[in-house]
């Protein structure tokens, strides 16, 4: 009987211990998803002020293209489909889980910093939603640290708006 009430003892010990991880977990993520909600809302007003620059989440969003007030005299430059495929899959390539080293964020930087503009953004954007059912500014979100993300946002603030031929 005793070691009856022992294993009860063990058993809701364990439960209650597991409860109380889990709960810790999850207020810690709500706090870093707050943070990352103020970074992001603050990195956004600094581009908005700033004259002829779009918003940082316009570059990924996947319509981006459509929305462009395009030059028809010039030609548009932007990226075959193949190709935006294949940066999505580099980006994608890059989230690792942490016993297999961790994410490569030198990787995702350098897929960003190989693209020319903004609409080359959006088309990434768009190729890794519908290859890997994902936005990729919330993967980039949950994945990145604060100085990763204005990294990122430092290199997509460089880049222009569209490149034309």
């Amino acid at each position: 009987m005793r070691e009856l009430n022992k294993t009860k003892i063990a058993v809701l010990s364990s439960s209650m211990l597991l409860v109380f991880g889990v709960g810790l977990w999850h207020n810690r993520d709500r706090k870093r998803d707050k943070k990352a909600s103020q970074l992001f809302n603050a990195l956004e007003r600094i581009l908005d002020g700033e004259k002829g620059q779009i918003q940082w989440e316009t570059a990924f969003d996947i319509h981006y293209i459509k929305k462009l007030k395009i030059d028809r005299s010039k030609t548009l430059l932007v990226l075959q489909h193949e190709v935006a495929l294949k940066y999505a899959k580099q980006i994608y390539e890059a989230w690792k889980i942490w016993y297999k080293g961790g994410d490569d964020e030198a990787k995702v930087f350098g897929v960003f910093r190989e693209l020319a503009d903004k609409v080359q953004i959006s088309q990434v954007a768009k190729a890794y939603q519908g290859s890997y059912n994902s936005n990729l500014i919330d993967v980039i979100k949950d994945r990145l640290s604060e100085n990763e993300i204005k990294t990122l946002l430092e290199i997509i603030k460089k880049k222009p708006n569209s490149s034309y031929a």
